[in-house]
C-alpha cells in the first residue's frame, strides 16, 4: 500500500524571494534606462496619402449630390395610360390568349382602344344578351308605373 502525502512534513520554503530594497531601486533604475535612451524615430506619414483622403472624400460627396439632385429632379415613372399605350394589341392579344387562368368576367374588365374588338373576347350568346336587356326594361317599366 501506499504511503499517505502529508503536507505538513515538507519544509516551508517560499518559492522566490525578492532582494533587499527591490522596490525601492526599481524607478530609479527605470529612469535611468529611459531617461537616457535616444527618443524612436516616429515614422513620417507621405503628405499625399492625406490628399488622397481628402480628395477621394470631395468625390464621394459630389457623386452623393449628384445622384441626389438628378433623381429629384427627373420623372422617371409612367402613368398607367401610358405604359398601357406602349403595349401593342397585337401583344395584348397573344397574352390573353395565351393566358390559362383568364375566365370571362376578366375579359370583360379589360379596356381596349376599341370597343368592338373588346367583344371579340366575349364569350356571350346572343340569347344571353337579349334576356338581359328585357329584364332590364321590365324593371324600368314596373319602376315607372303607379301601384294601383
Amino acid at each position: 500500500m501506499k504511503e499517505e502525502f502529508d503536507l505538513n512534513s515538507l519544509p516551508k520554503h517560499h518559492g522566490y524571494q525578492v532582494p533587499e530594497d527591490y522596490f525601492d531601486k526599481l524607478p530609479l533604475r527605470i529612469m535611468q534606462r529611459t531617461a537616457y535612451a535616444a527618443p524612436v524615430a516616429q515614422p513620417q506619414t507621405a503628405w499625399f496619402w492625406q490628399l488622397k483622403t481628402a480628395f477621394a472624400g470631395a468625390g464621394l460627396a459630389l457623386v452623393f449630390a449628384a445622384s441626389f439632385l438628378i433623381t429629384q429632379y427627373t420623372d422617371q415613372t409612367l402613368s398607367t395610360q401610358e405604359a398601357m399605350a406602349q403595349v401593342s394589341q397585337k401583344d395584348i392579344y397573344q397574352y390573353l390568349v395565351n393566358q390559362e387562368d383568364l375566365q370571362t368576367a376578366d375579359l370583360a374588365e379589360v379596356t381596349a382602344v376599341n370597343p368592338s374588338q373588346s367583344l371579340e373576347f366575349l364569350d356571350v350568346r346572343t340569347e344571353d344578351v337579349s334576356e338581359i336587356v328585357t329584364q332590364e326594361m321590365l324593371e324600368e317599366q314596373m319602376e315607372t308605373t303607379p301601384n294601383q
